[in-house]
């Protein structure tokens, strides 16, 4: 059938039978969705809001949790900045609380929220610097004494973001000696559920939180409000990730991808040049990840200078060649940075196109929201996902395409998904 047709049948086809959504490989998919609470619905990042699942109907039957176990033994190290509190929320002890984190390799962004009589509201928020503490512990010991949550306040949930490889609640950070284990935590600190999962797996859920003021919509497309979503991020590196709806639960769940470590697919004579020189510098490999993050910049940058015969321009990191395209000073580095939205473009496309991501793309990541300037209202970026010359470009028209400007989208889907365990 026709490209526009096939996509109809398939939205259809995906719409029809839970059955059949779970027959899909188990893997990944398995091991994820079988870890969900399917406690609430989605929930808007506004505060303060309703919350719009049966949540709140369950409050006044859960049993509070204990004081921290090991409180006494846990030290407490400070190294806090942009230190936030909202002066209402001890007024009175609310139905819920709940804490959030994301947790990179230079800080941990906490937040404790609480849920009363049907209403979110945001009761703490710190960033903590990981070289001040020696134990993810010593961190949720401050947020315990900073935000004012005592022994006797029931901690509900918790949901933990963190940079690397999360299997079964737990991660061993791999830029920190930190080990995050859920199970501990809850053991610890009397926290009835604590979840860990990985920070792009935060940042797919956190799409389910945006507001229409949060993202720049590059493709309007038509969009299928259960359709599958794309996401994808640049920024030290590349991640992405898929949303499928689950019929059975009523909700959306968040399946990871290692789909940045796929080859990068060159389009045109100066990216191929770059894909020889990637394999020519790379042990003979090139990753899209690797011409499609921060470092990525930087590598087609230098390609650049050995391609248009500019060996002695100077050496820069990320930043330079970024500040330098956005302020006009260097052709070179405007052309770098022009590949490289052309590739992101591409390789939105290619995630959209694999999982038929009628309910959106979006672009998270550090890197988009500074190049707005650039990207405009497309731009290279937004031509190379049509790709207009394609046989597809009906199908790729059809895919909505945003930019997520909201650099605290990890935490966002560290809530949606704590909210989940309430």
């Amino acid at each position: 059938p026709p490209p526009v047709k096939a996509l109809t049948a398939w939205t259809a086809l995906s719409r029809g039978s839970s059955t059949r959504r779970r027959q899909m490989p188990a893997g990944a998919m398995g091991a994820h969705m079988a870890s969900l609470t399917r406690a609430s619905s989605l929930v808007v990042n506004t505060s303060p809001r309703k919350v719009t699942s049966a949540a709140a109907a369950l409050g006044a039957a859960r049993p509070m949790p204990t004081s921290p176990a090991s409180s006494a033994s846990l030290p407490s190290t400070r190294g806090a900045k942009t230190k936030v509190r909202a002066s209402e929320a001890s007024a009175a002890s609310p139905s819920f609380t709940f804490f959030t984190g994301d947790i990179g390799g230079t800080n941990a962004r906490m937040q404790v929220w609480s849920v009363a009589a049907g209403v979110e509201t945001l009761v703490f928020e710190n960033t903590y610097g990981t070289a001040d503490h020696p134990t993810f512990e010593s961190v949720v010991r401050d947020v315990y004494t900073d935000s004012g949550v005592t022994s006797e306040t029931a901690v509900t949930a918790a949901c933990f973001a963190v940079a690397g490889k999360v299997d079964d609640d737990r991660c061993s950070m791999t830029n920190l000696s930190w080990v995050i284990d859920g199970p501990e935590l809850q053991k610890a600190f009397g926290i009835a559920s604590v979840k860990v999962i990985n920070d792009f797996a935060a940042v797919g859920y956190g799409v389910l939180a945006l507001g229409p003021e949060e993202v720049v919509t590059l493709n309007a497309g038509a969009k299928d409000t259960q359709g599958p979503i794309a996401v994808l991020g640049p920024g030290t590196g590349l991640g992405e990730a898929m949303l499928f709806y689950n019929q059975q639960g009523g909700e959306y769940d968040v399946i990871p991808s290692e789909g940045s470590h796929a080859d990068f697919a060159p389009r045109g004579e100066t990216q191929r040049a770059l894909l020889a020189y990637c394999e020519a510098t790379l042990d003979g490999e090139c990753e899209v990840e690797q011409v499609c993050c921060g470092s990525g910049i930087v590598r087609i940058y230098d390609f650049l200078k050995t391609h248009r015969g500019a060996e002695a321009a100077p050496a820069l990191d990320p930043a330079g060649v970024t500040d330098a395209a956005l302020d006009g000073t260097c052709d070179l580095c405007r052309e770098a940075v022009d590949i490289f939205l052309a590739i992101l473009g591409a390789e939105a496309a290619n995630l959209a196109l694999k999982c038929l991501s009628s309910g959106g793309v979006y672009i998270a990541g550090g890197i988009p929201p500074r190049l707005m300037t650039i990207i405009g209202s497309g731009g290279v970026l937004l031509d190379a996902f049509l790709h207009r010359q394609c046989r597809f470009a009906g199908v790729r028209a059809a895919f909505p395409l945003h930019i997520i400007l909201d650099d605290k989208i990890g935490l966002a889907g560290a809530k949606v998904f704590a909210m989940r365990q309430l």
